[in-house]
């Protein structure tokens, strides 16, 4: 059986991406890896920059990657304490080219994500990340669906 020495785990913070660090949190578990949980934060700066010139966007940006860190960490720390070999990285870009950077800095063994099963126009408009990064990954990807179908419920 193949062994894994660091797993990345990537999440965007939502209950599906969440359900699959958790699955690469028992996967590091069994395996005796490394697991390192990495979230791509949503920049700003990258998103606006052509629509909203002459705004310092960066004061935004940092708010985000903190609110984003914080959130992670108190997560891992409920979820994943059982793991004894833990790092936790919040970077800000592209999330596809992140993920594959951030996985060939720190030699991951493998990447696992999850997919969020979109179809038809919301996977044409939002296009999809994890293939994204199936395509351009420096090493395997496990690709982990939701346990449970997703509703969203939208209060208000």
């Amino acid at each position: 059986m193949k062994t894994f020495k660091k797993i990345l785990a990537v999440t965007d913070l939502s209950s599906e991406s969440l359900s699959a660090v958790s699955y690469a949190g028992h996967l590091a578990r069994a395996q005796g890896a490394s697991l390192v949980v990495l979230h791509v934060a949503h920049s700003t700066t990258v998103l606006f920059t052509e629509f909203v010139p002459g705004i310092d966007m960066t004061a935004i940006d940092e708010e985000i990657e903190t609110a984003a860190r914080e959130r992670l960490g108190s997560w891992a720390k409920r979820h994943l304490r059982k793991v004894e070999q833990l790092e936790l990285i919040v970077r800000r870009g592209l999330v596809p080219e992140t993920v594959c950077e951030v996985a060939a800095e720190t030699g991951a063994s493998i990447i696992a994500m999850a997919t969020h099963g979109r179809t038809g126009v919301g996977r044409m408009v939002l296009g999809s990340v994890t293939e994204k990064v199936l395509a351009r990954a420096p090493c395997p990807v496990l690709v982990v669906r939701p346990p449970n179908p997703v509703v969203e419920v939208k209060s208000g």
